[in-house]
């Protein structure tokens, strides 16, 4: 039997740790902290299956916000898929500058032009 470690080590041939993790944590439904607790715990074949899967999309160049079917944005979840813009840092610096600049908790109208899913 595989385990997490192992696991992960093989994955890290082909991606980046941050990125083998999130994507075996997103298999098991279970956290980063999860899988270095329990670094020792077996796989079963379904797991180790669907990690592999996922290893060799994003050793492709599918992005891992693709993969795992969200991205994470201002704390909040988004969906997002082919079809649809995965939300980017500089985005978050975008909206944080505009704040400061309006107020936190004001209104102002703004207009989101030509910038894909917006």
């Amino acid at each position: 039997m595989t385990t997490v470690a192992a696991a992960l080590a093989a994955a890290r041939a082909k991606l980046p740790p941050n990125e083998a993790r999130l994507l075996l944590g997103h298999v098991l439904q279970q956290t980063p902290a999860w899988l270095l607790a329990h670094d020792d715990e077996s796989l079963d074949e379904d797991a180790l299956l669907s990690f592999a899967s996922l290893v060799a999309r994003r050793a492709g160049g599918e992005p891992v916000a693709y993969l795992l079917g969200y991205r994470e944005f201002f704390g909040r979840r988004f969906g997002v898929g082919p079809d649809v813009l995965i939300p980017r840092p500089e985005t978050e610096l975008l909206v944080e500058l505009v704040t400061a600049r309006v107020g936190a908790g004001s209104t102002a109208n703004i207009l989101d032009l030509g910038t894909g899913s917006g």
